[in-house]
């Protein structure tokens, strides 16, 4: 035992059900108690320096507590992980994902392709999903990240559902979407704003492919306002073969957090519902 809850060694991962999943993000640990206490099947935080939009991840030290509250509610806890190190950071980088594993963190989203399969060679057994950040679009995308050692892939939200039965068959693997998510300017995942000036602590130049230190200054571009969601359609993605249905917003306060998976649980229940295919 390690500060209370089960290391990753000493307790089988969480075994990910058969049935469609519903991911809610959780930016604290009250937002976790949120998720959980709304009904989500499984949480994902940012942990901070390794998570872009650090500000809003848990510390490293409080990842145990997010373990220990998502094993007494049955779900899962899935860390994104998507700050990319340099070539000096990634001993560190490396020992903070052992840290990660060894705390009970069920499932680890990265964002680059060197790291997955380092992560892969460092830690067999431990499921990695690929993240919305390296935009898989087709079979091949996805084929690619399998042989990479991914267990999972998050798909833009410019992918349709007829995309997902051949994603699925070239590859094996469990197929993430967003059921909602802020609106994108450009493909879900890929960021035009490769580097751009912050002020005030920490001044100097952010970028959202570095260091965990993306400020989300796209929100204040013209762009459209209204959220994407596939709420009144998850019946069409089920069917597609969606396995895993994910709430974007590790910025959410508590409350909204608990709003959102509540409205979609109600709807995943609906749609799953043996009625509901008549």
């Amino acid at each position: 035992m390690r500060n209370g809850h089960p290391g990753y060694n000493e307790c089988m991962v969480q075994a990910f059900p058969s049935s469609p999943v519903l991911l809610a993000p959780a930016g604290s640990l009250p937002a976790v108690e949120a998720a959980l206490s709304a009904g989500a099947d499984a949480v994902y935080v940012g942990v901070r320096s390794l998570s872009r939009g650090g500000r809003t991840g848990l510390p490293p030290e409080a990842v145990g507590t997010a373990v220990s509250a998502c094993r007494r509610a049955g779900a899962r806890l899935h860390a994104a992980i998507n700050a990319i190190p340099s070539s000096g950071e990634l001993p560190a980088f490396l020992a903070s994902l052992h840290r990660l594993r060894d705390a009970g963190v069920d499932e680890v989203i990265l964002n680059d392709p060197g790291v997955i399969a380092l992560a892969r060679r460092e830690n067999p057994g431990w499921p990695i999903c690929a993240s919305v950040g390296l935009s898989v679009l087709n079979p091949e995308d996805a084929r690619a990240y399998r042989d990479l050692g991914v267990d999972a892939v998050v798909l833009p939200s410019a992918v349709r559902p007829e995309e997902i039965p051949p994603i699925k068959r070239a590859s094996g693997l469990r197929i993430e979407v967003f059921a909602h998510c802020r609106p994108e300017f450009l493909l879900h995942g890929k960021c035009g704003l490769t580097g751009y000036a912050v002020d005030g602590n920490g001044s100097g130049t952010a970028s959202a492919k570095r260091g965990g230190s993306c400020r989300l200054v796209c929100r204040n571009l013209p762009v459209p306002s209204a959220s994407h969601s596939i709420e009144d359609a998850l019946p069409v993605w089920i069917a597609a073969g969606a396995d895993v249905f994910k709430i974007e917003g590790r910025e959410l306060s508590p409350p909204a957090v608990a709003a959102l998976v509540t409205r979609f649980r109600r709807k995943l229940d609906a749609a799953c519902a043996p009625s509901a295919g008549r």
